[in-house]
């Protein structure tokens, strides 16, 4: 996560803001707010989504100033609550690192760009490939639409944020490669494990909660 102001241009961070603050609206004016206003277990399920996001997103390895390693669990808030939903999930995370310290505030809509909105929507559509594409099945949706997905969401976040500083003449491709992308794979693998533990948890004992989950299209 970016903390020091001197790493990217204003123009990198005002640009970047306002696209994700773009995204955002639109997720927040097409979502069906009622689904969350009426139905209190769902709220604590949102609540709950920003406190386990903050708490592993506080529990980071620095790299370098910009780029660091930890487990994400963007993809299991995907499959919960769907993308809109994730979105606002992972803005207050955001501001919870803002406010305790990890995140410079003025890199917010830099860091939300990439490191939650890029992973989001690549969660998703993921996601919308599995559903359209492969046979519904429980297992599939596990291990396909949950371990590999959040494996490759972690990826794709991290090279994201890796090809942005590179374009920004912040780090060369030989140091990025050499101090960060190439231990890609280590964090790729327990991501997967943590996210397809927990929606496997769900599958079997919640099934009702998963918004992306059709339990008649499933087990029919």
């Amino acid at each position: 996560m970016i903390r020091d102001a001197v790493l990217l241009p204003d123009w990198a961070l005002w640009s970047s803001a306002l696209v994700a603050l773009a995204v955002l609206l639109f997720a927040i004016r097409t979502y069906h707010w009622p689904a969350l206003r009426d139905n209190r277990s769902a709220q604590h399920f949102f609540a709950g989504s920003v406190v386990a996001l903050a708490v592993l997103w506080n529990m980071q390895a620095g790299i370098l100033p910009g780029l660091s390693f930890h487990l994400m669990g963007i993809t299991a808030v995907v499959l919960l609550m769907g993308w809109r939903l994730a979105l606002v999930v992972t803005l207050l995370m955001q501001v919870v690192l803002t406010l305790t310290g990890k995140l410079w505030w003025g890199a917010l809509g830099y860091s939300y760009l990439l490191s939650c909105v890029v992973p989001v929507l690549f969660s998703y559509a993921f996601y919308l490939v599995v559903v359209q594409r492969l046979r519904r099945n429980p297992f599939v949706y596990i291990l396909i639409a949950g371990f590999i997905n959040a494996g490759l969401t972690h990826a794709v976040s991290d090279i994201s944020q890796s090809l942005a500083l590179w374009w920004l003449n912040v780090y060369t491709l030989d140091l990025i490669w050499h101090d960060y992308l190439r231990y890609l794979p280590l964090m790729m693998f327990p991501e997967g494990v943590v996210n397809g533990m927990f929606i496997s948890g769900m599958v079997v004992f919640h099934t009702r909660w998963l918004s992306t989950f059709d339990e008649d299209s499933y087990f029919r």
